[in-house]
């Protein structure tokens, strides 16, 4: 097998890529290092030189959600005024878009790293992350306050409304509204 050239970013950015679509395409179960390599047209040691176990690659593919997660919802607000409304709306679009998006790979990722306490770091840090830029994002909106009990409430429904959307029980756009609904809720303005 012969490896094009690609910088080491570039290399692990498809690796992340086509590991995220042999998930969607073939299940979590099928993802190996090795079935990655072939996948990828590279020998074995050019995976490994990027994820030393599957562990670290499944890791790498919660961290590519996570991280593109939170730069939709940040681009998201940042064309949405200051209002709170449309701040809440916006979460809630930002929120199901994304795990429509990425629905089938990232529950793969969960599933294969279920006890895992470097996922169950990762998946708090990630949580705080979003929650902080939700409770700024709301309180820019006339001064109005997202509590951290709250913030974890919306969190969990959230979390629960997008993946009933995803198995398809609910359409995508009553979990939407829902979201929305039960954000504003929970806000204190």
């Amino acid at each position: 097998m012969t490896a094009r050239r690609l910088s080491s970013a570039d290399r692990r950015a498809q690796l992340v890529g086509i590991a995220r679509g042999i998930i969607a395409n073939e299940g979590s179960d099928a993802l190996t290092l090795t079935h990655l390599a072939g996948r990828a047209g590279v020998s074995k040691p050019v995976v490994y030189d990027h994820f030393p176990s599957r562990s670290a690659l499944l890791l790498s593919l919660y961290q590519d959600f996570d991280h593109r997660h939170i730069s939709d919802l940040c681009a998201t607000l940042a064309q949405t005024p200051a209002e709170l409304r449309g701040r809440v709306e916006a979460i809630a679009t930002a929120h199901i878009g994304c795990v429509l998006s990425q629905g089938v790979e990232l529950s793969g990722v969960l599933a294969a790293l279920v006890g895992s306490p470097d996922l169950e770091k990762m998946r708090r840090e990630s949580e705080r992350r979003y929650i902080d830029v939700c409770q700024q994002a709301i309180q820019s909106a006339d001064g109005a306050v997202l509590g951290e009990a709250a913030a974890i409430a919306f969190l969990g429904a959230a979390d629960a409304l997008g993946a009933a959307a995803s198995r398809g029980t609910i359409s995508p756009e009553l979990a939407r509204s829902t979201i929305a609904t039960v954000l504003l809720g929970l806000v204190d303005s």
